[in-house]
């Protein structure tokens, strides 16, 4: 699953169905105002790619939804204050 701006250039064959990419995760966040509870994302992101999905970043490195979180944040792609996930200081996907 990718989506228009994943335009950079690297090898994509750890993707398959069910894939998850973390940009598209930080979408669903900035689409819905940039702020919400950790649990609304996770239903949100649930509800979009389904309740078996496999989240990951363009390396390869798969997760699940609160692993991933963690990794984005770790990047200062996410910021998490308590139950809040909320849009980070670092763009997404920023083409590596």
């Amino acid at each position: 699953m990718t989506t228009p701006a994943h335009d950079h250039d690297h090898d994509h064959s750890h993707e398959g169905e069910g894939f998850v990419f973390g940009h598209e995760i930080l979408s669903i966040l900035a689409d819905r105002g940039g702020r919400l509870p950790v649990a609304e994302l996770k239903s949100a992101a649930g509800t979009v790619f389904g309740e078996q999905a496999v989240y990951g970043n363009c390396h390869g490195d798969r997760f699940d939804f609160e692993g991933l979180l963690a990794f984005l944040s770790s990047k200062g792609k996410l910021a998490l204050d308590g139950e809040f996930a909320s849009l980070g200081h670092v763009p997404g996907c920023a083409g590596h």
